[in-house]
């Protein structure tokens, strides 16, 4: 079925720790698994060198418009710094693709990786669909070389079960012509695609289309995830690395919120100051508007005076006075306007500036947590890793050499019969010439 135009989604980006857990435990396959129905959503893990057309290939399969720009030129394009999911639906399901960067860049720093390998296992919760490894179709750069051995050591071998290759080609020459790409390039490529048990898609980057061939590449997935009860990639490291992370965030959250509350109280004790401060502004006002009735009042009884005086001295003395009070009116009403605004202002202002503190509490209080998570989780994961690694090896290398020695004590078996065998058949020989020639004895 082809991707239609009304099944675009409105895309979503997601590069933070926000969203599900990290759950990719404990790979397994079950010769009983349920008949393939449609997934209802993928996850999906783009894999590559820099430039090789990974940005633009999760552009073509989440039909982006962009998606043109980005292929243009891959060797324009912008190199991903770390991992970034992006969201939308595709004929009918729900799609993430998450992009990462060069991890297979030999001047890439341990640390460095570490961190992000850590991000993508989180982006991906609860595990990845699939491994989608990207190599452009084009003159052998020799970049392919370290992928498979790079990848063993991030994921495990079993990584390979739920791993595609995504040759990335800007041309139909490009895509007819694949098979002759890879049986006459690189052999590491050959390697490549043999570990991932011949699975790989040829996607034209620069095609808008009708969607088909976006379509029969998440089919091909989905037929991958067949295999796995859970339909997505997961290894036993990520069971432990899941409770450790769950455990700190209890434990980093309960020091989070007491901060957070110590934070609000402080703030809400500004907040009172501030309308303690409002309030002995509204007294002043009230205080003037209480002057300024009085005022009103006196010039009212000074202007009745004035009409019942008839000497015109005291008629003269009364209107300097009522002119001297109708003043001091318009000074205070001056001054209570102005208060005021003042007034207005710094509710204004502290509403604001208590909404802003509140905010920046939030957001700091959320980075924290997420910060305090990477910086603690991310080294124990990488340690617990590189010992389920080693373990791995020291298991391996055990089982290996108990082989070893059942094989050569198998070679000595097989020496002694082969001994024996031979003592009989001298026997038998001598017997059956004593037979036929007993003259000669």
């Amino acid at each position: 079925s082809g991707e239609t135009q009304d099944s675009a989604a409105p895309i979503r980006r997601r590069n933070s720790m926000d969203g599900g857990r990290p759950n990719l435990g404990g790979e397994s396959s079950s010769p009983h698994s349920p008949a393939s129905v449609p997934v209802a959503e993928l996850r999906l893990v783009l894999l590559g060198r820099t430039r090789s057309g990974k940005s633009a290939t999760g552009n073509t399969i989440l039909g982006r418009e962009e998606k043109n720009q980005a292929a243009t030129s891959t060797a324009t394009s912008t190199v991903t710094q770390q991992s970034e999911s992006t969201q939308g639906e595709v004929t009918g399901r729900r799609v993430t693709v998450l992009d990462t960067p060069d991890w297979f860049c030999p001047e890439l720093s341990l640390e460095k990786l570490r961190q992000d390998v850590g991000l993508c296992v989180h982006l991906s919760a609860p595990g990845p669909n699939a491994f989608l490894l990207v190599i452009p179709v084009q003159q052998p750069t020799g970049e392919e070389r370290g992928m498979l051995v790079k990848m063993e050591e991030i994921f495990g071998e079993r990584c390979w079960r739920n791993t595609m290759i995504i040759f990335s080609v800007t041309d139909e020459l490009q895509k007819n012509n694949i098979e002759k790409f890879i049986q006459s390039g690189d052999q590491e490529v050959q390697r490549l695609v043999e570990k991932c048990g011949n699975r790989f898609h040829c996607l034209n980057i620069k095609e808008s289309g009708d969607g088909s061939q976006v379509s029969e590449l998440l089919e091909k997935i989905e037929k991958m995830a067949e295999g796995s009860r859970e339909k997505f990639y997961s290894s036993d490291i990520y069971l432990e690395i899941e409770s450790q992370i769950r455990a700190m965030e209890k434990k980093i959250l309960k020091e989070r919120e007491e901060k957070r509350k110590r934070v609000e109280m402080e703030i809400k004790e500004k907040l009172q100051e501030m309308q303690d401060s409002l309030r002995k502004i509204e007294g002043v006002i009230q205080e003037l508007d209480g002057h300024i009735r009085q005022l009103n009042d006196q010039i009212t009884e000074m202007e009745r005076k004035m009409k019942e005086e008839r000497n015109e001295e005291k008629k003269k003395e009364l209107e300097r006075e009522l002119k001297r009070e109708v003043e001091r009116r318009t000074e205070m009403e001056e001054k209570v306007k102005k208060l005021k605004e003042k007034r207005e202002k710094e509710r204004r202002e502290m509403e604001e500036r208590h909404k802003q503190e509140m905010e920046e509490i939030r957001e700091v209080y959320e980075g924290e947590i997420r910060t305090e998570i990477m910086k603690i989780i991310l080294p124990e994961l990488w340690k617990n890793f590189l010992s389920s690694k080693t373990k791995m090896q020291e298991d391996f290398s055990r089982q290996m050499e108990e082989k070893n020695r059942e094989l050569e004590t198998l070679h000595h078996r097989l020496f002694k019969v082969t001994e024996h065998l031979s003592l009989l058949k001298d026997a038998y020989t001598i017997t059956v010439l004593s037979v036929t020639n007993p003259d000669q004895e």
